[in-house]
């Protein structure tokens, strides 16, 4: 495994896009989106996705020229159509408009409808932050993977969810979760290292744990019965909570946006390939005002309280501090920010194949 600098990384995703097809001026929000997660360390939702993009894009289940556009703004809710195309780019505008509105009025929910993988969920929380509004950002999903307790099959999706709250003096605090016990394309991550699954991240038809990365992404990806596990794991651990977690992301983001269940294409004969127009992805998005709660300088102060309790608190190991949700994601971009993104050799090796055969340039170097 090698590093690369991120503007290294930002040129071969735009290259790579371009390729694709994708115009100039929807290439900035889903650069932005990849690089994000990739200087944060979510490396399963960067520039690795961009071999599952290309296969969508072959399959025709996406629309690389489609525009998203609002369609309805009721002055609390607002209703999207991602247009086809990827998530990025109606979920950035989901986002601002989220903002503008609820400057507005102090609420603002907003839906979008015909999108697709949008990346990270927490880059769109990060976003409605950092403009001093507490977020909640989820997405229906379009990979049917996960298992509910005691199943054989899959029904859900990864179906993540993420929060976002503003500080006054630093950066915002976000959470950003699967609510399975990881996500998908991480499996694929584990088959680029060559690492074995994590134990009970992954069962089988029978229920019994698979830490093979090989037959793991087998069974992630639809040809094997099983899926991976709610968060939680287990009954015992809890996976009845990330189940119940799961379902509650698709009612918002799925049923309450419009989107479709991807879980009854999985059941249909062909499970793996979706014609344009049927893979239709939902997002749900909520910005809330603290100002409009009684003030935005009590807000702060009690959110510092709780930062501060938090830092306060005693550590079973002096040399691993406890740590607000983000902060490690931070630390991470420093660190990427001098070093470089380390990217798996035989994804890179992907990577270069895929921009020879698009015909575009290779610029990634260690």
């Amino acid at each position: 495994m090698h590093s690369y600098s991120h503007i290294a990384v930002a040129d071969q995703i735009r290259e790579i896009l371009t390729g694709f097809g994708m115009p100039a001026k929807h290439q900035p929000a889903v650069v932005n989106g990849m690089l994000y997660a990739d200087m944060r360390g979510i490396d399963t939702h960067g520039i690795a996705l961009l071999p599952l993009y290309q296969r969508w894009l072959e399959e025709g289940a996406v629309d690389i020229n489609g525009q998203p556009s609002v369609k309805s703004n009721t002055g609390s809710s607002i209703t999207i159509d991602g247009g086809g195309n990827f998530g990025f780019l109606s979920a950035s505008l989901a986002s601002q408009e989220a903002i503008k509105l609820a400057k507005k009025t102090g609420v603002a929910a907003v839906t979008v409808s015909h999108s697709h993988h949008f990346g990270a969920a927490g880059f769109y929380a990060h976003q409605i932050a950092s403009a001093g509004l507490m977020a909640i950002v989820t997405t229906s999903t379009k990979v049917v993977c996960v298992v509910p307790p005691g199943a054989r099959d899959p029904v859900l999706g990864t179906n993540p969810l993420a929060y976002g709250v503003p500080r006054t003096d630093d950066q915002p605090i976000i959470f950003d979760i699967a609510t399975s016990t990881a996500a998908g394309n991480r499996i694929r991550v584990f088959k680029y290292q060559n690492k074995p699954v994590p134990e009970g991240w992954i069962v089988d038809g029978e229920g019994i744990s698979v830490t093979d990365a090989a037959r793991a992404e087998d069974i992630v990806y639809g040809r094997e019965r099983g899926g991976i596990t709610p968060l939680g794991s287990n009954l015992l651990l809890g996976s009845h909570k990330g189940y119940g977690i799961s379902l509650m992301t698709h009612f918002f983001a799925g049923c309450l946006a419009g989107g479709s269940f991807s879980g009854r294409v999985r059941l249909s004969e062909d499970k793996r390939h979706v014609p344009l127009g049927q893979d239709n992805i939902g997002h749900f998005f909520l910005a809330l005002d603290p100002a409009m709660f009684g003030g935005s300088a009590g807000f702060a102060e009690s959110v510092q309280e709780v930062v501060d309790a938090v830092h306060a608190t005693d550590p079973v190991d002096p040399e691993r501090p406890v740590m607000l949700p983000g902060e490690i994601e931070q630390r991470v971009m420093r660190e990427r920010e001098s070093a470089g993104i380390p990217i798996a050799d035989a994804l890179v090796d992907q990577l270069l194949q895929m921009a020879n055969s698009l015909g575009v340039a290779n610029v990634l170097r260690p």
